[in-house]
């Protein structure tokens, strides 16, 4: 299996969401065969992550040091089982540009959910306070938790 993270800029929410999924897999059965990516809608290619990202993810044993901004492709989209987005506009945007991979795009915060949310977008927590960044990864980290064992049970 493979899946992408999609934020704006791929400097703090898809890769805190890249980080987190890695850290799990790395603990369960199963998990060389998932391959986990992040990018952005609107990126510049080779950034490093936001200070405050890697901070927050420092804090809990996540190294995203090597991580380099990517821009999504089509190459990218063609080559992913799961493409999960942090905000409407990324969904769109998607759907606007390569309407050939919209069965595969979703919301991570509607993901495998059975009921229908308010709140299904995680915003963006850039130029924001540490406390901000905090309490996005731990929405980021709570959803990835949720879709762990479907991801499991697919890749068994």
């Amino acid at each position: 299996m493979k899946i992408l993270f999609v934020c704006t800029a791929n400097i703090c929410r898809s890769v805190m969401a890249e980080g987190i999924l890695k850290r799990l897999l790395a603990f369960s059965p199963g998990f060389h065969s998932v391959f986990v990516a992040s990018a952005g809608i609107d990126a510049l290619e080779n950034c490093t992550p936001d200070l405050n990202t890697s901070e927050v993810c420092m804090k809990r044993h996540i190294y995203i040091g090597s991580h380099k901004s990517r821009q999504l492709t089509k190459a990218m989209l063609k080559d992913m089982d799961i493409i999960l987005c942090m905000e409407k506009i990324h969904k769109q945007r998607i759907h606007s540009a390569f309407p050939k991979f919209a069965k595969h795009v979703f919301l991570l915060k509607e993901y495998l959910h059975k009921n229908s949310l308010d709140d299904v977008e995680i915003k963006d927590p850039t130029g924001k306070s540490k406390i901000i960044y905090e309490k996005c990864f731990k929405e980021i980290d709570r959803e990835v938790q949720r879709i762990l064992p479907a991801i499991l049970k697919d890749t068994s």
